[in-house]
């Protein structure tokens, strides 16, 4: 099998993956008793989106998965975590000029539905900061960026394959903040082609969600 089908392959294999994440954490808590309250939807959605994200990077390493275009962690270590944590900063920047614009141009809250409900929960159950802090940012990277991106690169080059894979990232968050989102997935495949390294996105979003989340709890 040459590099190209391989990549195809494992691409697909993640996205099928974080597919069936959504749903079996969409279906756990109908099936499990009422009685849990609450915690029959943090409990399926902890386990689920950690074994998914684990999914993924076992996929990437056991099966090569690399592109061209990328550079190993090893080569450059320093370099991928800071552009990771400057990343989380030009994000956070992005976000919140494309917030602005939404609320002044389009009549779009200047707050997301989705951290409030976030926010609300890991006051509550802290551990679901798992979820929203690392086993879901690391799934939506792998995703978004390393799967789709990586594969529409080389056909449609970068500019395309980063507004096409953002678009895709803003839809399936389903929010109303669409140019929030998708400006975010901009700055996430920018620092992957900048530091031809997945970890990069991944650190930077990851922390800026953990921060986000955080700093509505105790700052907000």
């Amino acid at each position: 099998m040459s590099t190209t089908e391989n990549n195809k392959k494992i691409a697909l294999q993640m996205i099928g993956l974080f597919i069936a994440v959504q749903l079996l954490a969409a279906v756990a808590p109908l099936l499990l008793p009422e009685s849990l309250g609450t915690l029959a939807f943090i409990l399926p959605s902890v386990l689920l989106f950690t074994l998914g994200a684990a999914g993924m990077i076992m996929l990437q390493k056991k099966n090569g998965m690399v592109f061209e275009f990328e550079t190993p962690f090893k080569q450059q270590r320093l370099r991928v975590l800071s552009w990771g944590l400057l990343g989380m900063v030009l994000a956070i920047v992005v976000q919140t000029l494309a917030s602005i614009i939404e609320f002044n141009f389009l009549g779009s809250t200047l707050e997301s539905q989705n951290t409030q409900m976030i926010v609300e929960v890991v006051r509550s159950y802290p551990i679901f900061l798992l979820v929203a802090g690392v086993a879901g940012p690391v799934m939506e990277e792998f995703v978004f960026r390393k799967a789709l991106f990586g594969l529409m690169v080389s056909k449609i080059g970068g500019v395309g394959a980063a507004v096409i894979s953002s678009l895709l990232f803003a839809f399936i968050h389903m929010d109303g903040l669409f140019l929030v989102y998708s400006s975010m997935g901009l700055v996430f495949a920018w620092l992957y082609m900048h530091t031809k390294n997945i970890w990069t996105p991944v650190i930077a979003h990851c922390l800026m969600n953990i921060f986000a989340v955080l700093a509505n709890i105790y700052l907000l």
